[in-house]
């Protein structure tokens, strides 16, 4: 019996909660073979050493001295093949009718848009390992309502696991922030757009990418796919 290939995703989340002042909702899922990322992780502490960086990577704290580093972090992402991102940017968020489309819950709101960025990702004949960044003491059921929700929306027995991680620990993570942060800053129209650093690191990846942070890209982009989604008109 042919044993299962296994796929870590690694995921984050920016703006996702209902009440936050924000306009949009960002997620965000780093997918490759468990054995690619542990190669992947292997690079970053080494590119972390190179560039005497040992904070926890967070859009939040980037400092300007560290360009060097954060640049190479968008290369490693982009010339590595065996990896792909997709993000999910919810437009509009303060307009979300709930009551109408989601029983009343920002959670099942929430839940449909994780799903709508993992969904490609979903093969038959393997196993994922999902891995989100520790928020409170939520974060259990929170997996499990996860997996759940996956498995129902697929057509076949999805073999998913997701576990709860401290985001320090978790170099693929940390790394996740860095790309769904560039796209929350590159589509917020609530906040002033001063960062330096901040636009630095989206005109580089713009660049590389040869397309802005702010469309919807073609289903058929693998690499680095972009969906936004716009809540209906009441």
């Amino acid at each position: 019996m042919v044993e299962p290939v296994i796929y870590k995703i690694f995921c984050d989340e920016s703006c996702h909660l209902e009440h936050d002042g924000a306009d949009i909702m960002v997620l965000g899922a780093l997918h490759c073979k468990a054995e690619t990322a542990t190669q992947l992780t292997k690079h970053i502490k080494w590119l972390r050493h190179q560039h005497n960086y040992h904070n926890e990577l967070k859009w939040t704290k980037l400092i300007e001295k560290q360009w060097p580093f954060y640049k190479a972090l968008i290369d490693l992402l982009l010339d590595t093949p065996e990896i792909s991102f997709k993000s999910t940017v919810v437009q509009q968020k303060t307009s979300l009718d709930h009551q109408r489309y989601n029983a009343g819950s920002h959670n099942t709101f929430y839940y449909k848009m994780f799903y709508y960025t993992l969904r490609d990702f979903f093969k038959q004949d393997r196993e994922y390992r999902i891995y989100l960044d520790y928020m409170d003491t939520l974060g259990g059921e929170k997996a499990k309502e996860l997996c759940q929700v996956l498995q129902n929306s697929t057509q076949w027995p999805l073999k998913v696991d997701a576990f709860i991680v401290q985001s320090y620990e978790a170099q693929l993570i940390q790394l996740c922030d860095l790309l769904i942060g560039a796209i929350a800053y590159k589509n917020r129209t609530d906040i002033e757009h001063s960062s330096k650093i901040k636009q630095q690191v989206i005109v580089y990846l713009e660049q590389r990418l040869g397309y802005p942070l702010n469309i919807t890209t073609p289903p058929w982009e693998s690499k680095f796919n972009l969906f936004r989604f716009v809540p209906r008109s009441s």
